[in-house]
């Protein structure tokens, strides 16, 4: 675990927490303090998932990515400075954290797999998922593992001018029964229902014509502004069920927010996205 042991002793927990009294409690604060956190992928979203849960008082973070910055992450991806092109995400990531709080724990690795996925929970009370949308295969083997050593896994991501917010709780619908995700499909099938299950009202289509993912560049457009939207649902959700309190409701049901339709839904897929006509009539 990484620590910046020369400053630590100069900055309190409760000094540099201290505005959030009066929405949280000093006890609340203090139960934040000790706890961990994993996220996958500190790009578009991961890196402002991770630094917007240690300036709410999260103690621990575990971070896994294996790229770099590259100019083509300016427009969304804030960890992303002329001053950090060709360094590693997750080292930025790091040194980004312990500049908030010097007291924060820190773990990197570079990547989710059967070699790594049992370190990467080690200890974690909530997985943040911001894995590449394009990362299937990573995406079930985390979601299987965290489920079956009862860690909650919340997922938000930009879409458009908005973002989706999913949550899957040990008790709840598992990630692979939502997105119907079967052995025998190809990635691209098993991409398809996750894109469905991700925006089942698709709310973007009140201003433009598709979601712009780009299957054989691996791509899909996104905005910087709703990369902050994501980590705001991911930052209210996750500290909600770090301490216990009322969330958002787990899969089945999911939510979309979208500024520039004008709307917030809550959707629920009784069958996941089984209960989607597209999906229904597809298969």
């Amino acid at each position: 675990m990484m620590k910046d042991e020369n400053r630590k002793d100069d900055y309190d927990h409760s000094l540099l927490f201290s505005r959030m009294l009066g929405i949280v409690s000093e006890e609340e604060l203090k139960t934040l303090e000790g706890k961990k956190i994993a996220v996958p992928g500190a790009g578009g979203v991961g890196f402002t998932h991770a630094e917007t849960l240690v300036r709410m008082g999260v103690g621990s973070v575990t971070i896994a990515d294996f790229d770099t910055f590259g100019p083509e992450n300016m427009n969304r991806q804030f960890g992303c400075t002329i001053s950090t092109l060709g360094q590693e995400k997750a080292d930025v990531l790091s040194r980004r954290l312990h500049d908030i709080n010097p007291n924060v724990e820190t773990k990197i690795l570079t990547a989710i797999s059967e070699d790594t996925i049992e370190e990467f929970l080690d200890g974690v009370d909530l997985v943040c998922d911001a894995l590449d949308y394009f990362v299937i295969e990573p995406r079930m083997l985390m979601y299987r593992r965290a489920r079956e050593r009862g860690i909650p896994v919340i997922m938000s991501g930009p879409v458009g001018f908005g973002a989706s917010l999913h949550l899957f709780t040990p008790e709840a619908m598992p990630f692979e029964t939502f997105f119907n995700l079967q052995k025998n499909d190809t990635e691209q099938e098993k991409l398809v229902k996750f894109g469905n299950g991700l925006t089942p009202s698709s709310l973007y289509l009140n201003y433009q014509k598709s979601a712009n993912l780009d299957f054989d560049a691996h791509k899909v457009a996104s905005l910087s502004c709703s990369c902050l939207l994501a980590s705001t649902l991911t930052g209210s959700s996750s500290v909600l069920q770090l301490l216990g309190k009322q969330s958002f409701k787990s899969a089945p049901y999911c939510y979309q927010l979208d500024l520039r339709a004008f709307k917030f839904e809550e959707v629920h897929l009784e069958h996941g996205v089984k209960s989607l006509p597209a999906v229904a009539e597809h298969e």
